[in-house]
């Protein structure tokens, strides 16, 4: 017999919870058998069976649990689940207060309530005939839909029996529906003309977070509340950098797909060796120096910001960069990022320059110290030698915990970070 416990899946993750059992409880499973989805602070992973024999759920999926709690049990007899606080809750019923004696009458009949699973007043207009109720499969199970949802599978014919949700536990939203329906956005041919000059429904959609969206909320306010941020910004001038990137692309073998960002990480990675104070994490009553430079790369996924971390950057070289960030990438961009890709960084960079933002402030990744903002390169006049000249030229901002680096030290370290972009030569030298 074997307890199947919460895996700790990143270095910042105190709890998780189980998305979806692969497995029913009581079925026989083969070591190595996928049982379980588990979603972390980060993300979502799948987990295996580390033995083999019957299985036994322990606890139910959207409960969350504590790192290293037993979820699970595999051989045995099958033991107490952990039933859920809500239900616990249920068994000592609120006292009813009393009617007034002239409401009295009116309050015995209670109201009918709404049957679309969300706090909004249901739309006034009935649905088509041929669309399901919100809240019926027509075999008296309850389907959870927000009320827009609900709306739009009327109005545009769309079964939501047949559904599968993606909000929080299998909810169906409106994305859902529309993506049912076949496109972005409902015609003026499939909704009617009167939802068209009166829009019925809720005005306000409320669209309820996912774990992962709450971790992150958390996480991102407690950073900037605890950790006492500035900011340095400098321009780099990218002319060489990107002629450079055209000549790998042409000339050196596997080079075909090196792009700026690799660039970017190269000089980061470089700049770190000479400046390590960068690298470092506040703990308390010291500060810890790291001797690996694992850079962290944010990585936008649905609803959702993933930092998958590219490890012994500096010991790489540009072809080695940028085929581990691609793989590194597009597996968070998919959602399916291991564990190891999201564990052990020290230094971390964001880059919205590929959606053409300027310039921008981003929030220190905690426990890092340092987090570079990159925007985009663009063409601009530049003055040299009292001639003016076009040049391209990209804006980065150093944020940084001032309790770890003073400005002097992150200044410090942008100037080199510039230097290698503006003569790029040392970013094609074997790493040492």
């Amino acid at each position: 017999m074997g307890e199947v416990n919460m895996p700790k899946l990143s270095d910042t993750m105190e709890e998780g919870t189980v998305i979806d059992w692969k497995v029913k409880d009581g079925e026989e499973v083969k070591k190595g058998q996928v049982i379980a989805e588990v979603e972390s602070d980060k993300a979502s992973f799948e987990i295996n069976a580390e033995a083999a024999g019957a299985f036994h759920i322990i606890v139910e999926a959207g409960k969350p649990v504590p790192v290293g709690a037993p979820i699970a049990q595999i051989g045995g007899e099958a033991p107490a689940k952990s039933a859920p606080k809500a239900k616990e809750k249920a068994k000592e019923p609120a006292p009813e207060p009393e009617p007034e004696p002239e409401k009295a009458e009116a309050e015995a009949v209670p109201e009918p309530k709404p049957e679309v699973d969300d706090a909004e007043e249901k739309p006034a207009s009935k649905p088509r005939e041929e669309a399901p109720a919100a809240t019926s499969d027509g075999g008296g199970g309850r389907i959870k839909a927000s009320p827009v949802a609900a709306r739009l599978a009327a109005e545009m014919g769309v079964n939501l029996a047949e559904l599968k949700g993606s909000g929080p536990e299998g909810r169906i939203v409106k994305e859902d529906v529309l993506a049912a329906a076949g496109e972005k956005r409902p015609t003026a041919a499939q909704v009617p003309e009167r939802a068209a000059a009166r829009p019925t429904g809720p005005e306000i959609e409320h669209e309820e977070l996912s774990r992962v969206q709450t971790i992150i909320a958390r996480r991102m306010a407690k950073s900037k509340a605890e950790v006492p941020h500035f900011y340095v910004t400098v321009e780099i001038r990218m002319d060489e950098a990107i002629r450079l990137q055209g000549q790998l692309r042409e000339t050196v073998p596997g080079a075909d797909k090196v792009s700026v960002a690799d660039l970017i990480f190269r000089a980061a990675a470089l700049a770190i060796r000479r400046h390590p104070h960068v690298n470092a994490s506040w703990a308390g009553d010291h500060i810890e120096i790291k001797r690996r430079v694992n850079i962290g790369y944010a990585v936008a996924g649905p609803r959702s910001l993933i930092v998958p971390v590219l490890k012994d950057v500096d010991r790489m070289d540009l072809v080695q960069i940028s085929t581990e960030r691609r793989a590194l990438v597009e597996r968070a961009a998919a959602g399916k990022p291991t564990p190891q890709d999201l564990e052990s960084g020290t230094f971390s960079i964001s880059n919205l320059g590929t959606f053409g933002v300027d310039e921008f402030m981003a929030i220190v990744n905690q426990p890092e110290s340092v987090i570079l903002a990159v925007g985009a390169t663009k063409d601009v006049a530049l003055v040299d030698d009292g001639r003016v000249t076009a040049g391209k030229v990209m804006r980065v901002t150093g944020s940084a915990d001032h309790r770890v680096v003073y400005g002097a030290d992150l200044a410090e370290y942008l100037a080199t970070f510039k230097k290698l972009l503006e003569a790029p030569v040392n970013l094609v030298l074997p790493p040492q």
